[in-house]
């Protein structure tokens, strides 16, 4: 078996049969310290900057150690990647033939049980949908791995996709006549045999929170889990150790039990009057939760007298149902499966209205048709803890944006990796020959009302200057429509604003056109990869702290400073660099790209706290002239 530096090396397998390859000590030095910490079982925390070739320095070691490996990454774009480009040609260079197999999470995969009740119903007749099921007729016959994504083009209306596949809740499980032939467990048992089984972190919580419930699991076990983009786990976490009552879950489990008791005779006569009952106490409770702020704490929701009445009467009106359905669970798996769905429901709606565990956060949205009470926990750390104790598992995490100011602890902290080997590794791109960085000091304040126009007019010469492509990226949405206003009157150029179009087609476009304005937000900071003269220019409106405001958010930072921390320099800042890193991180994304980083945001340079975000980005050459950043822009 070949060693890393045979394979990576001068002169190494990769140079010879790769096209362009070049050695980068970095990529031989990340791969070595994850083969030595496979050998050694413990963790492994690695930042390795843009250009450095994580892929192959994880991929490399986890499939020379003959182990059993789980490789999770943040998307199932990059899932699908991995599995269908990067494995496959380390596999042929190698020439090993482990068993590679590809795991998604259950909303992936048709549910052969919900297409066949939807085949009957009105549903399938819409205009919208007739092809869609008439493809399918066929379609599932012929499948193999039965993934939405191979006829999600067939796919005119999104909502038909709740209709089609299957969440944990509605599962019947081994009692469901498609058990079988289910595309879901087929995947699973699979997976199960594998020597390298990709997965995406979405997949990988949803098991850490059904064992965490003591529960049967989804994964098989492994030998190394690696964890690539693992600057998303805090959030990710976060998310599937939460929990969730919306009015979403009580009309998806009323539609289904329309369509379960129309199946066994006699049993929707006997439910109706308290089906209709629940219907409309929810309707209340929705038109009750509308008046509401669109997110805040719960605390004060439940001192409010007209949502108290609704919501008793709802939980009333649950409990009722239930009583109605318990004499049928016995005619049907499928009306079992709903006893059990609402009993769940009705355990946690009475845990969201007393709000008694001190470890979370209970908070709401609320819209205008739409409302769910959240339960989320404070911190995320001691549940994977938890759950990673008993593992006897090797842990690699990677990311190109893990340290603040060159440190892991904000981000072991966070996730509870700790002990943990860290591992800080420059990008080897030469940013201070490839990139600059403008700091303008004439823009006033970002809470100065006229910010946003003082800004759009500072960028206009800037953007006109730039021979290939800019970027725009914002912290608001509302910024980002002025923004797109703005320059629609102002420029002679291709725009693409966000939102309006899908993201594939807009990042499509927008490397076609070799000159475009992207105008991003969120969404828009990672995960995008424009390499070459087609992006020239990444301009960020203002530095991405998270609004103070959103209940979550507001809650750790009470949490933290009632604590003896300083929730501002502790946490908000920290988060915030992260985010700024992934932005500026679009900018350069090969070792022949050339570009102007723009920050508009003065306090980068007026606030103390500024300098940390500086010295956790690449180093560059920084200029505070326009004049002189439009001639960089000229000579590239």
């Amino acid at each position: 078996m070949m060693n890393i530096t045979e394979v990576l090396g001068e002169d190494g397998l990769f140079q010879q049969q790769l096209s362009g390859f070049k050695t980068r000590p970095q990529q031989i030095k990340l791969a070595e310290k994850i083969a030595e910490v496979i050998e050694e079982q413990s963790v492994l925390i690695a930042e390795a900057g843009t250009g450095t070739g994580k892929t192959f320095a994880y991929l490399l070691p986890a499939l020379l150690s003959d182990k059993k490996i789980i490789v999770s990454t943040g998307t199932k774009t990059l899932q699908d990647q991995l599995f269908t480009k990067d494995i496959p040609k380390l596999l042929e260079m190698l020439q090993i033939k482990p068993k590679v197999r590809l795991l998604k999470g259950r909303n992936n995969y048709l549910c052969l049980h919900r297409y066949h009740q939807a085949s009957v119903m009105p549903i399938s007749r819409f205009p919208e949908n007739k092809s869609l099921f008439k493809h399918l007729n066929n379609w599932i016959h012929h499948s193999i791995r039965g993934e939405v994504s191979e006829f999600i083009n067939q796919v005119e209306n999104r909502q038909v996709l709740t209709n089609l596949t299957s969440t944990p809740e509605n599962c019947l499980g081994a009692e469901c006549d498609n058990y079988n032939e289910c595309f879901v467990y087929k995947a699973r048992r699979r997976a199960l045999d594998a020597d390298l089984l990709v997965i995406n972190h979405h997949l990988l919580f949803a098991d850490m929170a059904i064992k965490q419930g003591g529960f049967g699991e989804l994964l098989p076990k492994a030998d190394v889990i690696v964890l690539d983009e693992s600057h998303q786990i805090p959030e990710i976490a976060g998310r599937f150790f939460s929990q969730l009552f919306s009015s979403r879950q009580c009309n998806e489990l009323l539609s289904d039990l329309l369509t379960e008791a129309g199946e066994v005779e006699a049993a929707f006569a006997t439910i109706a009057e308290a089906h209709e009952q629940l219907k409309r106490a929810l309707r209340d409770v929705t038109l009750a939760m509308s008046q509401m702020p669109e997110r805040e704490s719960s605390k004060r929701l439940f001192q409010t007298p007209i949502i108290i009445e609704t919501f008793d009467l709802l939980l009333h009106q649950m409990k009722l149902l239930h009583s109605a359905l318990e004499p049928l669970v016995v005619q049907s798996s499928g009306l079992q499966n709903l006893y059990l769905r609402l009993d769940g429901m009705v355990m946690l709606l009475e845990d969201m209205m007393q709000q008694g565990e001190g470890n979370y956060i209970y908070w709401f949205e609320a819209r205008e048709k739409y409302f769910a009470l959240h339960k989320s926990p404070l911190e995320v750390a001691d549940p994977l803890s938890n759950f990673r104790a008993p593992l006897e598992t090797s842990w690699v995490l990677t990311s190109a944006t893990l340290t603040v100011d060159g440190s892991f602890s904000h981000f072991q902290q966070q996730t509870g990796f700790e002990p943990a080997d860290t591992l800080l590794l420059d990008s080897p791109f030469d940013y201070q020959q490839q990139a600059l960085l403008l700091l303008p000091k004439e823009l006033p304040e970002p809470s100065d009302y006229e910010f946003n126009k003082a800004m759009f007019e500072y960028v206009t010469p800037i953007i006109e200057a730039a021979k290939g492509g800019v970027f725009f990226l914002f912290t608001s949405h509302r910024s980002l429509q002025m923004a797109a206003h703005h320059f629609r009157n102002q420029l002679d150029r291709p725009i693409f604003v966000q939102g309006e179009q899908d993201r594939n087609q807009m990042l499509e476009g927008f490397r076609q056109a070799g000159n475009g304005l992207l105008l991003g937000a969120a969404s828009f900071w990672e995960g995008v990869d424009v390499a070459g003269a087609s992006l020239s220019c990444v301009i960020i409106d203002k530095l991405p702290f998270a609004h103070p405001g959103e209940p979550v958010l507001k809650a750790k930072i009470e949490y933290i400073n009632k604590n003896g921390g300083k929730a501002f320099f502790d946490f908000q800042v920290p988060k915030a660099i992260i985010s700024l890193k992934q932005g500026a991180g679009r900018l350069i994304r090969g070792e022949n790209d050339q570009g102007l980083l723009v920050i508009c945001d003065r306090r980068i340079t007026s606030k103390s706290y500024g300098q940390t975000f500086l010295n956790s980005l690449p180093d560059m050459k920084t200029t505070h002239d326009r004049d002189q950043a439009i001639n960089f822009l000229s000579c590239i």
